[in-house]
């Protein structure tokens, strides 16, 4: 079962957490550079599911954490493309109907048509977000597994890999979900406070993202070391 205090307490108990997460957020200001916190996360993930004594990784070997950070992207960017595409597509049947027309102003059947395409693109992108959110967790350990593109993509293994232990799968799931929400609920009453408010809000901007990754990082190599999952780790 999964130890939800001890992720949420573990990435401050490394005796240098301060350090490692000041520089996570400088890193995350540098353009290019900044997807190599993705890659200490990945790291943490990894650590965690070989049960390694050490909370958080240092922050070394920086070109390879990047490349892993942006292999992840490439992986995300991939899976949106079913909604990116007809998005893009609607998107420009909308430009182009309204510079075909000297007044700007858009026929009556693009209206229908533009209108229909986006309410069935919005269902579309509802439920496929859904189970983009279903496969999250299980992207992220089958990319600490084997650091490789392709593998992410097969979908009947990432199934396999949620249904392991379906229980603990969907705490991670729904963490993540709750994190998510906490934080724009949050920002969003903070920001109603002059001055004090944004102060705390950009801290919770710049702190956040890395914080909750580490924690879903540390949930899911728990899932992992505790149920047994049969893989080949690259650490082994």
């Amino acid at each position: 079962m999964i130890d939800i205090a001890q992720a949420l307490q573990h990435p401050t108990e490394d005796r240098d957490w301060i350090k490692k997460f000041a520089l996570g957020v400088l890193i995350s200001f540098v353009p290019i550079l900044s997807f190599a916190v993705t890659g200490f996360i990945i790291e943490h993930l990894q650590n965690s599911a070989r049960g390694a004594s050490s909370p958080l990784p240092n922050w070394d070997n920086l070109g390879k954490k990047l490349v892993i950070g942006l292999k992840l992207l490439a992986v995300q960017l991939i899976f949106a493309l079913p909604i990116l595409m007809p998005s893009c597509a609607l998107l420009g049947f909308l430009i182009q109907q309204t510079a075909s027309r000297p007044d700007g102003n858009l026929p009556e059947n693009a209206v229908l048509i533009v209108g229909i395409g986006g309410i069935a693109l919005s269902c579309i992108a509802l439920i496929y977000g859904l189970f983009l959110l279903y496969l999250s967790a299980a992207i992220l350990i089958q990319f600490a597994r084997t650091e490789q593109i392709g593998a992410c993509l097969r979908v009947g293994e990432l199934i396999q890999i949620a249904r392991t232990n379906t229980g603990d799968y969907l705490t991670i799931v729904a963490i993540v979900a709750a994190a998510s929400f906490a934080v724009g609920l949050v920002s969003g009453i903070l920001s109603l406070i002059p001055c004090l408010g944004t102060v705390i809000v950009i801290v919770i901007a710049l702190l956040s993202p890395l914080y909750i990754g580490l924690v879903v990082a540390n949930m899911a190599g728990q899932y992992v070391h505790s149920n047994n999952i049969v893989w080949t780790p690259i650490w082994a």
